[in-house]
């Protein structure tokens, strides 16, 4: 007898026609067990329509441009929702035995609810941006002045994350067990608070979890897309709806099929066709996880290539200028100063991040979304104390706006900036220029626009600022 044989050959101890239906941990195992390829598979159709959507949104957060936000919110949403309905249905089939294929009632749902789920997700999803631009903008405006939001803060814009979690969470599980002749908004909100009604502590208790699950994706967004692809839909929503069922069966008088007994050995089967009939058993109830194994040894395989092909800097400099500087000018400063570097971590390379910060204190001078943009990086930046050379175009605004001169360099921090053109090695650099003028009709010298330029000297641990200031360079 083979290892698979005798692992997975025996004969189980069978299920009783009148066995009760389990509940809490069993009934999560067993709907685990046999439903878990339809979870993996409905999680990524899900993935896939909500992927428009966080990438829409963050964006929009990440510039601080909050009529980006909402337009994204408003627009991919639209999917987003029909992707939250298909989730919430895979699990509600789980939960009421549905011995009917995932895909054909997928399929069924959409064409019965779709035109309730888009306008339900593209809300639910410009509510959700909006409360993520306000948290990154509240915190981007307090870390400008190096203060934090106090706990009644915290606490106020947590509550508001709750009450949307409950209000979503109710309101898609109301959709997807709704008859589809009553699948309207209007119905239901009003399902959603006959729920809330009903059952207070398990409506709040699984829209924390849902409200638990989307933080984990957000507050680790990109890095948790590994997790969305994996665990991140189908987990927190099967335990939210496991949680909500008691009330949803109550409302909706939905009906849990009997779990079907499996049936009478085939005595007239070779012992070959035994071993094949196991074997296809097997696969039909675990392809999901293989699947799941495969992808997660992608992922970790990915994750370690990263981890080792990735080249940290020797150095980091920043150049804080109103004008856009083009990447192949700024990819001629950074080769000029790492000239000048040593291999300080002895990758094999000498490498200079240049962080350039579109930002000016006069925001006329520069686009609106550069300048938030750029406004977010920098006090990351400062914050970090990434950077140990800083290269301004305007170091009064500089320091008037984030205070950073005054603060590392004393009172006299004026007297202890240097000129660009006072630094031969800087000032005589070959940085060419680039166009300003779509027809090339005009151009800018990138030394030229260098010239004004002061250089202050945060941290020079690194030794960079001393070679390039060393004599003779």
């Amino acid at each position: 007898m083979s290892w698979f044989d005798a692992i997975y050959g025996r004969p189980g101890r069978g299920v009783g026609p009148d066995e009760p239906e389990k509940k809490g941990l069993a009934r999560f195992a067993q709907m685990l067990g046999r439903d878990f390829g339809q979870m993996i598979a409905t999680n990524f159709v899900v993935c896939v329509l909500i992927l428009p959507a966080a990438l829409g949104v963050s964006l929009g957060v990440i510039l601080l441009n909050f009529p980006f936000t909402l337009l994204a919110g408003l627009l991919t949403g639209l999917p987003a929702g029909v992707g939250l309905l298909l989730m919430a249905d895979c699990a509600l089939r789980s939960l009421s035995n549905d011995p009917s294929p995932w895909m054909y009632r997928a399929i069924q749902t959409v064409r019965s609810r779709w035109k309730t789920a888009l306008p339900l997700g593209s809300l639910l999803i410009t509510l959700l941006g909006g409360l993520c631009f306000v948290w990154a903008f509240l915190f981007a405006v307090l870390d400008g002045g190096g203060q934090y939001p106090g706990g009644a803060v915290l606490v106020f814009l947590g509550f508001d994350m709750l009450v949307l979690a409950v209000g979503g969470s109710l309101t898609m599980a109301v959709l997807a067990a709704v008859p589809p002749k009553e699948a309207r908004l209007g119905n239901l909100f009003r399902g959603a608070g006959h729920m809330l009604l009903l059952a207070p502590a398990r409506s709040v208790g699984g829209s924390a979890v849902i409200m638990a699950g989307v933080a984990v994706l957000i507050v680790f967004f990109p890095v948790s897309t590994f997790w969305a692809i994996l665990f991140g839909f189908w987990l927190p929503v099967l335990i939210a709806m496991q949680i909500f069922f008691p009330a949803l069966r109550q409302l909706y008088d939905i009906e849990v099929e009997a779990a079907e007994l499996p049936p009478e050995p085939d005595a007239a089967l070779t012992e070959k066709q035994k071993k094949a009939a196991r074997r296809a058993n097997w696969w039909h109830y675990h392809w999901g996880l293989v699947v799941a194994g495969v992808v997660l040894a992608a992922s970790v395989v990915y994750v370690i290539h990263g981890l080792n092909t990735t080249v940290d800097p020797d150095y980091a400099v920043a150049v804080v200028t109103a004008d856009t500087l083009p990447d192949a000018s700024a990819q001629k400063l950074q080769t000029e100063l790492e000239r000048y570097g040593e291999d300080r971590n002895r990758d094999g390379i000498v490498l200079v991040e240049l962080n350039v910060y579109t930002w000016s204190a006069d925001a006329a001078l520069t686009d609106m979304n550069s300048q938030m943009a750029g406004a977010t990086r920098l006090n990351t930046d400062l914050a970090n104390g990434y950077s140990g050379i800083w290269i301004l175009a305007d170091p009064e605004g500089f320091e008037e706006a984030y205070g950073a001169l005054s603060e590392t360099l004393g009172e006299d921090w004026e007297s202890r900036l240097y000129s660009w053109t006072d630094v031969p090695a800087l000032a005589d650099a070959d940085l060419g220029s680039y166009d300003t003028a779509a027809d090339g009709s005009s151009s800018q010298s990138v030394q030229e626009l260098f010239a004004d330029y002061k250089v202050a000297v945060l941290d020079d641990s690194s030794g960079l600022w001393a070679a390039l200031t060393a004599p003779g360079e």
